[in-house]
């Protein structure tokens, strides 16, 4: 095999697998890392980054994250309404000691928050950034406004957290047997909230890869007015990708109440949808729009978190500069992502102009 050919080879792997190996370079480093300060890398390292709050809550919201950057869009509201539908979903527990009453309550909540977003982007046609801005300070500001003024005997805890009530005979079965369970046996256990993140990525790879509805939000962030004139419904896409990322929202809150049993107002979710950018950008997805592989979302979340875990575990590096370490992966990769397909472009241009210098003579 010529040189040409292999790195033909490499460059396709590149540009469609990235994702992997970025993590990978991640994980590699988190390995090193952690032999640094004498210890050895298991899998009991994994498991804690497969069952992380970073991972599993976060990374759902991701997916849903995903699929409005695709379409050209984004949230900002994600991380409150984490905090809104995880109270509305701890208060209905409180209420009727119901797992099917909280999951209703945790995915209508979420759908509605979804909805608002999307209609008004989709329909009012507002900004993106300036609508999904309103309602982040929106839904966070009731959910703090309502755990002030509720009884203790519904909000579940003091007047500035929601909190489940150990007192309910299914609070063991959802926080302990569910929230912190695990699948398998001894150290190769996977998380169960594990599953339903890997679950929830499977069932949006089928949606994007296979069905009608999947391309038409590729479709939508390549070219609208192509989209449009080819006959789909672009503002049903635009609005639809809020209201499923509402749903995501919700299965992510009800993940959080169960690891956590509670969430407060004030403090809880702050960030997420920064961080939910962040894992999708590891991911791969092009954040004008239009491209991306949900499947890199599962790693991009598993390199975010691994991430996090490698400056924590630096003795030395101080809680107030964490921040900057990663800011500045994030900016390498895009800086990757953004170089790639640019260097590319120029060496074909290159092979061209040599081409036609050949024939030339």
């Amino acid at each position: 095999m010529k040189f040409g050919d292999i790195r033909k080879k490499i460059g396709n792997i590149w540009s469609h697998y990235s994702y992997i190996l970025v993590m990978l370079i991640i994980m590699i480093v988190y390995a090193i890392t952690i032999s640094a300060n004498g210890n050895s890398f298991r899998w009991s390292h994994i498991s804690s980054i497969l069952s992380s709050q970073n991972t599993c809550i976060i990374g759902t919201m991701a997916i849903g994250m995903a699929l409005i950057v695709i379409t050209g869009q984004i949230d900002l509201s994600i991380g409150s309404s984490l905090v809104f539908t995880t109270s509305a979903a701890i208060v209905a527990f409180n209420m009727t000691n119901s797992v099917f009453a909280m999951i209703f309550t945790a995915l209508l909540v979420g759908g509605l928050c979804g909805l608002v977003n999307g209609t008004l982007v989709g329909i009012a046609k507002m900004p993106p950034f300036i609508a999904t801005m309103g309602t982040m300070l929106i839904y966070r500001s009731l959910a703090l406004s309502v755990v002030r003024s509720m009884d203790t005997s519904l909000s579940g805890s003091t007047s500035s957290q929601f909190a489940m009530l150990r007192e309910k005979s299914k609070y063991d079965v959802l926080r302990f047997k569910f929230g912190t369970g695990k699948l398998g046996f001894g150290n190769f256990a996977i998380p169960y909230i594990t599953i339903v993140f890997i679950l929830m990525i499977a069932l949006f790879i089928f949606i994007t890869k296979k069905t009608k509805y999947g391309k038409s939000i590729y479709a939508v962030g390549s070219n609208e007015k192509a989209a449009h004139l080819s006959g789909i419904n672009t503002t049903f896409v635009k609005v639809s990708v809020f209201v499923v990322t509402g749903f995501l929202v919700g299965v992510a809150s009800i993940l959080q109440a169960c690891k956590l049993g509670n969430i407060t107002p004030a403090s809880s979710g702050k960030s997420y949808e920064m961080y939910a950018i962040a894992a999708i950008v590891l991911g791969g997805v092009n954040m004008a729009g239009g491209r991306g592989n949900l499947l890199g979302v599962f790693f991009g979340a598993l390199s975010y978190t691994t991430v996090n875990f490698i400056i924590v575990s630096i003795p030395s590096l101080s809680v107030d500069i964490q921040d900057t370490f990663q800011g500045l992966v994030l900016i390498v990769v895009i800086i990757i992502q953004t170089a790639s397909p640019v260097i590319k472009q120029k060496i074909q241009t290159i092979k061209r102009r040599r081409q036609a210098l050949a024939e030339e003579k």
